[in-house]
C-alpha cells in the first residue's frame, strides 16, 4: 500500500509545549529526583 500526500500531510503533530509547560515539567522531574514531592501535606508548594 502506498501512502498519497493526503495522508501524510493529514497526521497531526504534537504541539510544541509552552515555556511555562516546559518549566513545570522541569521542576516535577528534578523534584523527582530529589526524592522530593511538589503537593501533599509536606510538599515544597505547602510550604
Amino acid at each position: 500500500m502506498t501512502a498519497t500526500l493526503g495522508d501524510v500531510t493529514s497526521r497531526k503533530k504534537k504541539p510544541e509545549p509552552t515555556a511555562e509547560a516546559q518549566a513545570a515539567a522541569d521542576l516535577v522531574r528534578l523534584a523527582q529526583e530529589q526524592g522530593l514531592s511538589l503537593t501533599g501535606p509536606d510538599g515544597l508548594l505547602k510550604r
